[in-house]
């Protein structure tokens, strides 16, 4: 009988050591995402731009304004606050654009109401100087056809 040689078998399995770990773990916590000249530009939130504070007033204004002058303001602000944001990239375009449309409604309720003060400033002319033309000076000699004269019926 033979014994057991106690060499390993050099075509058999063999033990490695173990190696050391593919990369260490970080010593300090990582910054997410990353900052600095060096950050990669994509894969990471970016901040949105700041808004336009023209616009913002300018939506305000707009709110306020739409039937009163204040919304002539309104429709400035929104112009100026449309020329900013193009020149410096900053947000804010939608309530710029509100602005300007509430504003323009805004002109056109003070056109609306200028033109319905001027009618019945003349309708209420007319009104005085048929009664400045009526023979009587007194009220409660007027028979029916002096007043619907009057209201321009007959």
């Amino acid at each position: 009988m033979s014994t057991p040689d106690p060499t390993p078998d050099p075509q058999g399995p063999q033990m490695q050591p173990p190696g050391p770990a593919a990369y260490p773990p970080p010593p300090y916590p990582q910054q997410y995402p990353p900052q600095g000249p060096y950050a990669p530009p994509y894969g990471y939130y970016t901040p949105p731009p700041p808004i336009n504070g023209m616009s913002i007033a300018a939506l305000v204004l707009g709110i306020v304004g739409v039937c009163n002058p204040v919304g002539v303001l309104g429709l400035i602000f929104g112009m100026i606050a449309k020329r900013q944001i193009a020149e410096r990239g900053e947000g804010g375009d939608g309530f710029a654009t509100t602005g300007i449309v509430l504003g323009w409604i805004g002109v056109a309720s003070i056109v609306f109401w200028i033109l319905y003060a001027v009618f019945w400033a003349t309708m209420f002319g007319a009104l005085f100087s048929e009664i400045d033309d009526l023979p009587t000076s007194d009220p409660t000699d007027w028979d029916y056809s002096v007043v619907l004269t009057l209201l321009g019926v007959a």
